[in-house]
């Protein structure tokens, strides 16, 4: 009695472990399990087979959006056109082996033991004259009785080792020769996108970083790493779209340059290379290679489109400083750009992106962009300044020095009592941006056109308040000079600050559209127009009241007899017209301030205006 009670125990166990050492080559005709009283899953599967194409080889994931474990699971690949068994597996981890559906070649892939798994990886080698589309078929079974069967990857077309991934899954209205029973999703193929593979398994088996923000979502960025973890190995993806002739990831303890160690993709002549570099402050320089520890796996250049594969010892030393990809957690900075130096890369001015955060490469999970918050509040406050108030108050000091003369405000004058107000609000607001981007960068920066003449705005609207401080007496002979010097400094200033806001929309961290530069033009348009309009009428306005200098005044106003001047306490001739233009022009120079800041706080606008309009519909 006791041995009858032992081999029922062993039966009933072997039934409860089904197949724990992985399928037999018998599976290989139907992929399904001999699991007694059992059958597969009709429902939707939680697991995915996700390709992504190599040269002559493409690296397999089998996982679960979910995050779902599996105890088992058997994969191989067919030819959708013949149903023959296709190319080989290689590169298997210990928790999988290889099944020999034709004797002596390595046509499948299964489990060696029952343990939970997840996100498995390895490669699948393809015949070297072989040309035609495969399709992975798998089975996964997360435990004895819920297992499915048939759940497909996307298509494979193959061209003699050359290798694309099709997202799209084989139609259900297609007569398919893979094995059956198979698994087919609904799916609306006529309107169904291709997308980019390099996205496949971004933050479910493996960590992705793009810009601009929320890229990976639309699968579109302009620049894009991936971290991808196998046991001990670390492997980087990169690639970059449009006209970049780099892209480069970065290994930082913030999300700032400075530090980093750098790895770079370059396109050099239509050959792609690999190279390191170190950022010291803003500046970038290239080192040699370590030994051994960055390797180049994989690479190409495909309609515009900029693509490496590498892979980085989990511990390397550069610059003398250890870096433990294992231990220790980095942010990742992901740059891209146009040009290339001699030896190294030019401005990244496509793209520039840093995490907001640092974690350990092995944990995947969605990385978070740093915050812009800085970056917006600097550009808000210097268009306030120059196209709002520094505007405003050059207006009143150039053209309204004899209107309003009836009344004072605090004893001064209107336009005096004005100008200064809104020169102050300028100064300040100038001031205090130079101090947040200052903040930002950490450190000086004249590495674009930008920075350089944003700079020599801030210098020269600092010093005309103490300009202004040691001014001449009215009368004085040196007087003249001040106040040519005075609208030479302020006249260059504003200048100086439209180029900047210009080149400010070239920007990648600005992530302004190309169409502000209309905006800006149309304010630049109707500036000129109102100060010529109102040089004319100051010109009339002096030849009828005895050369008033009031079109154009570089000498204080009644040199000829100050205040006892018969015109020093009456309006200059046409005074309601300038008094109607300033009112106009009032309005519309706040509009278009208003408008520039909405844009900037708000950039890039239209992801911003997109996602309003998208709440607005669903209510």
């Amino acid at each position: 009695m006791p041995r009858i009670l032992l081999f029922l125990a062993i039966g009933l166990l072997a039934r409860v472990s089904g197949l724990p050492n992985g399928a037999p080559p018998k599976t290989c005709s139907n992929l399904t399990p001999h699991h007694e009283n059992t059958s597969p899953q009709t429902s939707y599967p939680p697991y995915q087979v996700l390709p992504a194409a190599g040269q002559g080889r493409v690296r397999l994931i089998l996982g679960s959006p979910e995050g779902l474990a599996y105890q088992g699971f058997m994969i191989l690949a067919r030819d959708i056109d013949t149903g023959e068994f296709v190319g080989e597996f290689t590169n298997l981890p210990d928790s999988a082996k290889i099944v020999e559906c034709t004797q002596g070649v390595k046509n499948a892939v299964t489990h060696t033991n029952k343990d939970k798994k997840q996100n498995l990886e390895f490669d699948w080698e393809a015949p070297v004259d072989y040309e035609g589309t495969i399709i992975f078929n798998s089975t996964f079974a997360q435990d004895y009785s819920t297992y499915w069967v048939g759940v497909e990857s996307p298509r494979i077309t193959v061209n003699k080792r050359s290798i694309d991934v099709l997202t799209s899954p084989t139609p259900v209205t297609t007569f398919r020769t893979t094995t059956p029973p198979y698994y087919g999703r609904t799916v609306n193929y006529v309107t169904q996108n291709e997308e980019d593979p390099f996205y496949t398994g971004c933050h479910i088996t493996k960590n992705c970083f793009g810009a601009p923000a929320d890229c990976i979502k639309t699968k579109d960025c302009a620049a894009v790493v991936a971290v991808i973890v196998q046991g001990e190995e670390y492997h980087f993806e990169m690639q970059a779209r449009g006209e970049a002739k780099y892209v480069a990831v970065g290994l930082s303890d913030d999300e700032k340059m400075g530090d980093d160690s750098v790895v770079e993709c370059t396109n050099e002549e239509g050959e792609i290379a690999l190279h390191t570099s170190w950022n010291s402050g803003k500046r970038n320089t290239r080192h040699p290679t370590p030994e051994g520890a960055i390797e180049l796996e994989n690479s190409s250049i495909k309609n515009d489109v900029i693509y490496c594969k590498f892979r980085r010892d989990k511990r390397t030393i550069i610059q003398g400083r250890t870096y433990d990809l294992v231990n220790t957690p980095y942010h990742l900075l992901v740059v891209a750009g146009k040009d290339l130096r001699a030896n190294g890369v030019d401005f990244h001015d496509i793209v520039y992106l840093g995490t907001s955060n640092s974690k350990k490469l092995a944990d995947v999970g969605e990385w978070i962009p740093a915050s812009d918050l800085l970056i917006r509040l600097h550009g808000a406050l210097m268009l306030a300044s120059w196209i709002g108030t520094a505007s405003i108050g050059m207006l009143l000091a150039r053209y309204y020095r004899q209107t309003w003369v009836n009344s004072q405000l605090c004893g001064k004058d209107h336009w005096f009592a004005w100008h200064r107000f809104f020169m102050v609000l300028t100064w300040s607001m100038t001031i205090a941006a130079f101090v947040i981007i200052f903040v930002e960068l950490g450190t000086w920066s004249s590495a674009t056109i930008h920075a350089s003449v944003g700079l020599a705005t801030t210098i020269l609207c600092f010093i005309q308040p103490f300009m202004a401080a040691m001014r001449p007496h009215p009368g004085a002979p040196r007087r003249v000079l001040f106040n040519w010097a005075h609208w030479f400094v302020g006249n260059v200033a504003t200048i100086c600050a439209l180029i900047a806001l210009f080149f400010a929309v070239r920007l990648n961290k600005a992530n302004l559209p190309q169409w502000v530069d209309y905006i800006l033009t149309a304010y630049v348009v109707f500036y000129v127009l109102t100060h010529l309009i109102l040089t004319f009428l100051g010109c009339v306005s002096d030849r009828q009241a005895s050369q008033r200098v009031n079109s154009f005044p570089m000498k204080d106003m009644h040199s000829r007899g100050s205040m006892v001047h018969p015109d020093a306490r009456r309006d200059a001739p046409h005074s309601g017209v300038r008094k109607f233009i300033f009112g106009v022009y009032f309005v519309v120079i706040v509009a278009f301030a208003a408008i520039l800041i909405v844009i900037t706080v708000l950039a890039p606008i239209e992801e911003t205006w997109a996602t309003f309009t998208n709440t607005i519909s669903s209510y």
